[in-house]
């Protein structure tokens, strides 16, 4: 009999549950589920009736009782969790599953994973995780053909469908709204273009956006992610001249959280006292200067244009209404009010779009193909992101279980045996790319 435990039953999680539920919860493969909301958890047990889902606090030592009694651990927590999570399960000798990032932490239990004869499958997801997948088999189907890739630009988005969006800003949130908010923080972009290695600083990320597009109605933004220097060799694209992976949002949103970033408003730094008559215009207040006008006049000054004007104005700082009162940061403060004012309606659906774009010689001429993929919700919980995040995450599951992945260690989806079968079975899921040869 084999045990999966799983960590956070949250946003992201809705898919996966019911693959695990549908497919794979027998009489030989028993399932459980912990979360920290009682509420979600009660409402999960009704959806999957094949599951036994449990509400406990997410600590070490709860979690340490739980991951001993288990043989594959899946952790769907906030990636602050993760290394915790992660050592447990070497400790305890169990297999770890996530779609988050490597960290340095986890990366640094690669050694030991692998001669424990244990594999922690990260990166599984959607981006990343489809992401590799996909444009893995693009790369290897034209090496194979004898191309020689010399450009690579590959970049997501998490969006609102077209029909439910909400102007300016034209985003809700369907995955973590804290990583929404401390997007891009951390370190400084790094990709290469024509050969030559660009660094941009966050302070940067927004303001030079580059324009992405599957058809004349299908137009998006972008701007590169944090790391796509180390996927180069990953990709084994060490001689493309160009690299980069980044995110997709609908035209505008860079500007405007370009205006966010100028006011300070994504600071997760310096604590900001309670305030129990906090406002929208009273809390932008504490981000302006001290000189003589309006509140408008002053966020002009700042950001230098009106621009900004409609952005805030979205986000009900201009009013004085009440907002979040505790002592917090900035980011935390405002992560608060974009909960408040772009969350997904029950009706509202949202939508995942990725792009991958590759210049390659062959035959003695120069191509370049675009791979497409566009995934839309059935609704607010039924997500776009939920699919594409949870899925790969289940199938990787059930091939581990029928003995098709032999990876040991810390292991990304980079590997044919892997994502070949992944991508296969994603597609009875409408989760389909589309090429288009130019």
């Amino acid at each position: 009999m084999q045990n999966i435990l799983i960590l956070g039953i949250g946003r992201s999680t809705y898919y996966l549950l019911q693959y695990l539920n549908d497919f794979i919860a027998s009489n030989e493969v028993v399932i459980k589920a912990i979360d920290v909301q009682l509420e979600l958890v009660e409402k999960r047990t009704k959806e999957f009736s094949n599951i036994s889902f449990v509400q406990s606090e997410i600590t070490a030592n709860s979690l340490e009782k739980e991951i001993t009694h288990a043989d594959i651990v899946v952790s769907m927590l906030p990636p602050a969790f993760h290394a915790m999570v992660a050592a447990l399960c070497l400790k305890s000798q169990k297999h770890f599953f996530t779609a988050s990032y490597v960290s340095a932490e986890i990366k640094a239990m690669q050694e030991q994973a692998e001669s424990s004869d244990l594999l922690f499958m990260m990166e599984c997801g959607l981006d990343p995780g489809i992401d590799h997948m996909s444009a893995l088999s693009l790369i290897h189907t034209l090496k194979g053909k004898g191309a020689t890739i010399t450009s690579f630009e590959s970049f997501t988005g998490g969006l609102v469908h077209p029909s439910y969006t909400n102007p300016p800003w034209n985003y809700k949130v369907s995955w973590n709204p804290r990583n929404v908010v401390l997007a891009g923080q951390g370190a400084d972009a790094q990709y290469k273009h024509d050969g030559v290695i660009k660094v941009v600083p966050y302070t940067q990320l927004f303001a030079h956006p580059t324009t992405w597009s599957i058809s004349t109605t299908d137009v998006y933004e972008g701007y590169p992610n944090r790391d796509s220097l180390s996927y180069q060799s990953l990709y084994d694209l060490k001689d493309a001249s160009t690299f980069e992976r980044g995110t997709l949002r609908y035209p505008g949103f860079c500007k405007g959280w370009n205006y966010i970033i100028q006011l300070g408003l994504t600071n997760d730094v310096i604590q900001i006292p309670e305030d129990a008559g906090r406002t929208g215009n009273s809390f932008l207040s504490q981000f302006l200067p001290r000189s003589v006008g309006t509140l408008e006049e002053k966020l002009v000054d700042v950001c230098g244009t009106k621009d900004v004007v409609p952005y805030l104005e979205a986000l009900g700082l201009l009013e004085d209404s009440p907002i979040a009162t505790m002592a917090g940061t900035a980011a935390q403060i405002f992560q608060t009010i974009i909960e408040k004012e772009w969350r997904l309606q029950q009706s509202d659906k949202d939508r995942i779009v990725m792009i991958h774009r590759l210049r390659y010689e062959l035959n003695g001429e120069n191509k370049l193909v675009q791979s497409s993929l566009i995934v839309d919700g059935e609704d607010a919980e039924r997500t776009s992101m939920a699919k594409t995040v949870g899925l790969p995450l289940a199938i990787a599951i059930d091939l581990f279980l029928q003995g098709k992945i032999k990876n040991r260690g810390v292991v990304i989806p980079i590997y044919t045996e892997i994502y070949s079968p992944i991508l296969e079975r994603l597609k009875s899921f409408g989760v389909v790319f589309k090429e288009v040869v130019g």
